[in-house]
């Protein structure tokens, strides 16, 4: 398995992961607010209360890279980003740095798809790691502002939108995660429609190489349930399944008598994953209609439109 040639983010980078599409256009955007600052005396105050919760080689081991870096730029409030890509394994294929400096008030576009054929892969679904050179000035160090993720199909766009972090993730050097629970309360299995979920084992150590094996639950409103192992997620890499390939085909009679509708309940001890909702439709194109981070509000368009 290949990892990564180079230290590929800082510890104070924010970054985050995210899922392609074959077939569709993949589109990430990152707009910065106009009032972000590199520092301020508030983000100070933070830094400082973060800081103290830490010992000191820890606190020096985190914010001596970060002043340094600050300095050199001259405390400048300009971002840099840079995007590794990854495949859904978790291997590592190529860098790809997003060309100039982008000062507050700034927006940015790329599709990911043409970058993904402009680094010679092959048309197939990948893992993008967006990282950012600095965020704000707290004990979290998140994105000023949401990156908005975008997929257009011949006939429908999916979007979502998230943050970007620089606190410890399944690293265990700063932070143990008692475990992941995910809920998804507005599951779909109709002739429509069908709800898949995907689980990202991702980390903020790039050495990170422990496999996950969440289990997942479906209940229905009478309180039956059915459950099912989710399978292996592999270090840094990510995997979509549909309430079919989790539970059978069975799914459709198990929901059929509360209008294909039920609750998913996933969980994994001793690591923290991140969790998108996505919503297909029930035949062989499985067109990407609604892709949600951790929450399920887009599911309400599906209730909306069977009501």
């Amino acid at each position: 398995m290949s990892r990564f040639p180079a230290t590929p983010w800082k510890p104070h980078e924010p970054r985050f992961i995210l899922p392609t599409f074959e077939g569709l256009e993949c589109r990430l955007g990152f707009s910065i607010p106009i009032w972000h600052k590199a520092i301020d005396v508030k983000y100070l105050r933070s830094l400082v209360a973060g800081s103290l919760k830490k010992n000191v080689y820890e606190a020096l081991k985190d914010l001596g890279p970060e002043f340094i870096g600050l300095l050199k730029s001259g405390f400048s409030s300009n971002l840099r980003f840079k995007l590794h890509v990854l495949s859904r394994e978790g291997e590592y294929l190529a860098t790809r740095e997003v060309p100039s400096l982008h000062k507050p008030g700034a927006s940015f576009e790329i599709d990911l798809t043409k970058l993904i054929a402009e680094l010679g892969l092959a048309p197939r679904d990948y893992l993008i790691v967006a990282v950012m050179s600095h965020g704000r000035m707290d004990a979290y160090r998140s994105s000023p502002g949401s990156f908005s993720m975008t997929y257009v199909d011949r006939d429908n766009v999916a979007i979502y939108r998230t943050g970007a972090f620089a606190r410890p993730l399944n690293e265990g050097r700063l932070k143990s995660h008692v475990g992941f629970t995910g809920i998804n309360p507005k599951i779909l299995a109709t002739k429509d429609f069908v709800s898949s979920l995907m689980l990202l084992n991702h980390s903020s150590d790039p050495d990170y190489s422990y496999a996950a094996r969440p289990s997942s639950i479906l209940i229905r409103e009478d309180g039956e349930q059915l459950k099912a192992d989710f399978g292996e997620i592999p270090p840094l890499g990510a995997s979509e399944m549909s309430v079919v390939d989790l539970f059978g085909n069975g799914v459709f009679d198990f929901l059929k008598p509360f209008g294909g509708r039920g609750t998913t309940i996933t969980t994994c001890a001793g690591v923290t994953l991140a969790s998108l909702h996505l919503q297909r439709s029930n035949d062989h194109r499985r067109t990407l209609l609604g892709i949600e981070h951790s929450r399920p509000a887009h599911m309400n368009l599906m209730g909306i439109m069977q009501h």
